[in-house]
């Protein structure tokens, strides 16, 4: 539990959050169907997640975003919306005084539940722990808040741009992929690094953009690895999510990782740095994250070294 907490921490300043703990939910299940106790109402929302605000925003629903958490940035005009507090922490007094007709949530939402029932808030549970929930998401919150045309044109693009890369990426080699989402570095080398394993929309997006995930399993889907552990792995290939994009970050990022010079990846130069929260933003933009996981694979269109 201390692991995921450190890995929580790290990765929330560019929400990862939402999605990281898919395995705490499943021990703790909640319904995600719409309820159908009252009108659902999308006059005045309130959005409790980054990916779930890019979704409402991309279905034309932004004039009726009336509070969002502090880590919902995109679009821009979203960060002209009251914040109500963190993805966690939201201040109930400022819930209250917005009026919302309708709260979304994630299922990690779980414990705010019961004080926003207390408080007879309508909320709704939007899941967008995989490609697949994300797709769904799209055709929930339009047919939630009358926007059924708008999700399905949005659902199209997204299968068309999953269509293209799985033609692409069909043939090609498959490189095994270690994707990491934070890292804690001891005397300047690698000391804990946080893996992104099967089971999360990064995971599935690796997949569909030609890599072969080298972390698997349900434990724990952002295991923490030792540096003797990921170099029993040895993957051709590893790309490190981070929060700042810049090109001292990158450069930061390759260098520790220089470290470890037994690895594939390392004697191949094929360690690569996504910096920014766009990148793990589970939501419209995915289809960015697809396009960068891609270049990575398969710089310059080409095949990796065999």
């Amino acid at each position: 539990m201390k692991r995921i907490a450190i890995a929580a921490a790290v990765i929330l300043p560019a929400f990862a959050a939402s999605f990281m703990m898919k395995h705490w939910v499943r021990e703790h299940p909640v319904d995600l169907e719409p309820r159908a106790d009252a009108t659902v109402s999308c006059g005045r929302v309130v959005s409790m997640s980054p990916g779930i605000t890019e979704t409402v925003f991309a279905l034309g629903l932004g004039e009726q975003v009336v509070g969002v958490t502090r880590y919902c940035t995109y679009p821009p005009e979203a960060a002209s919306r009251f914040q109500v507090g963190g993805f966690l922490d939201p201040n109930y007094e400022a819930l209250l005084a917005l009026r919302p007709d309708l709260i979304l949530l994630t299922p990690f939402h779980r414990e705010l539940q019961p004080e926003l029932d207390r408080l007879g808030l309508r909320y709704e549970i939007i899941g967008q722990d995989t490609v697949a929930d994300i797709r769904e998401s799209f055709l929930r919150l339009g047919a939630l808040c009358d926007r059924a045309a708008e999700a399905a044109a949005l659902t199209e693009a997204l299968d068309g741009r999953l269509s293209d890369i799985a033609r692409r990426t069909g043939d090609r080699p498959r490189p095994r992929v270690l994707m990491t989402t934070g890292r804690e570095l001891q005397s300047g080398m690698l000391n804990e690094v946080y893996a992104v394993s099967s089971g999360s929309f990064l995971s599935d997006l690796l997949t569909l953009a030609g890599g072969v995930n080298c972390v698997t399993g349900e434990v724990a889907e952002y295991p923490a690895l030792s540096a003797e552990g990921i170099l029993q792995l040895n993957p051709d290939v590893i790309i490190e999510f981070g929060p700042e994009s810049s090109g001292e970050a990158s450069a930061a990022a390759v260098k520790a990782w220089r470290a470890l010079t037994g690895l594939e990846a390392v004697r191949q130069s094929r360690v690569y740095y996504l910096g920014g929260a766009r990148y793990t933003i589970p939501g419209p933009r995915i289809v960015e994250t697809l396009d960068a996981l891609e270049n990575c694979l398969y710089p310059d269109g080409e095949a990796p070294p065999s």
